[in-house]
């Protein structure tokens, strides 16, 4: 005979699981460049980049532009309010392939684009949370 599960525990698990969705953060990490990091002090432009957003985390790992982390996109930001770089645009990737790239990381709302700042050809992707 085939143990079965009591209908306490199949209410208990599926209550767990409605709980789970629940707490589920629909609006994500965005990430945002907002300088850099040889000028200002990135943690300090992080922590004070927007109220309403707690900065989680900041870098100056891409070509030394600082780099933050919010919980949620900054308010009165536009669309889409989130950014990241994924690259330089050479030769190699122009636009079409910068935005390839976005596209593949962010599917649904991911644009790349090539710009020009700081002195070299940065890969932006921009994307919404």
């Amino acid at each position: 005979m085939a143990y079965q599960m009591p209908k306490s525990c199949c209410f208990c698990a599926i209550l767990v699981l409605v709980f789970a969705v629940q707490l589920t953060e629909v609006e994500g990490e965005c990430t945002k460049i907002v300088g850099r990091c040889s000028v200002a002090d990135c943690s300090y432009d992080c922590s004070r980049y927007a109220k309403g957003v707690h900065a989680k985390e900041w870098n100056c790992d891409f070509f030394g532009l600082c780099t933050c982390k919010f919980d949620k996109p900054p308010p009165g930001s536009q669309e889409p309010a989130c950014n990241i770089g994924i690259g330089l645009c050479n030769h190699e990737c122009d636009e079409s392939c910068c935005n390839a790239k976005c596209v593949s990381k962010y599917k649904d709302t991911g644009v790349g684009k090539c710009f020009v700042d700081f002195g070299k050809e940065y890969c932006l992707c921009s994307y919404s949370r």
